[in-house]
């Protein structure tokens, strides 16, 4: 009876491949508007980052094409108690079975040198992401107005 149970047990699990996890899920993508902007010469690109693997991920960088001259991780940080943007030189943790919002006031992709303006509702920006194993995410951002800006958020270190 062992022997039939171990051969079932074999045969129930030894042709097919197991499934692979999927890597880093992104959702709801979009850009903030250049309308009305104090700083119409930079903007940011948000996304929500969900990882359901059990090892955290980094994004380590995006690129969005020739809509800025540079392209830049961001995340905020307090000094002097004050809340300011920092370039993320080691980019940014999406930690395993969590999510990492990169929302106003918080991580985000900085696109600094705009080549064109952005108003709201004139196109979607395809940005590509790439994470410390290899994975790449493309998505299309809406670019979308803003309202609810802090005054802090165009503060740099």
């Amino acid at each position: 009876m062992v022997v039939v149970v171990g051969i079932l047990g074999l045969s129930g699990c030894g042709g097919a491949p197991a499934a692979e996890a999927p890597g880093v899920l992104a959702a709801d993508p979009w850009v903030r508007t250049t309308d009305g902007a104090e700083m119409p010469e930079m903007t940011a690109v948000f996304v929500s980052l969900t990882n359901p693997t059990k090892d955290d991920r980094v994004l380590k960088s995006a690129d969005c094409g020739d809509v800025a001259a540079s392209t830049e991780l961001h995340v905020m940080e307090k000094v002097d108690g004050q809340m300011v943007m920092k370039k993320s030189e080691d980019g940014i943790v999406v930690p395993a079975g969590k999510h990492e919002h990169l929302a106003p006031g918080g991580p985000h992709i900085m696109l600094m040198g705009l080549t064109r303006e952005l108003p709201a509702g004139s196109e979607e920006l395809a940005c590509t992401l790439t994470f410390d194993d290899g994975q790449t995410i493309d998505i299309l951002a809406p670019v979308k107005e803003f309202t609810e800006e802090q005054d802090t958020y165009h503060t740099h270190e």
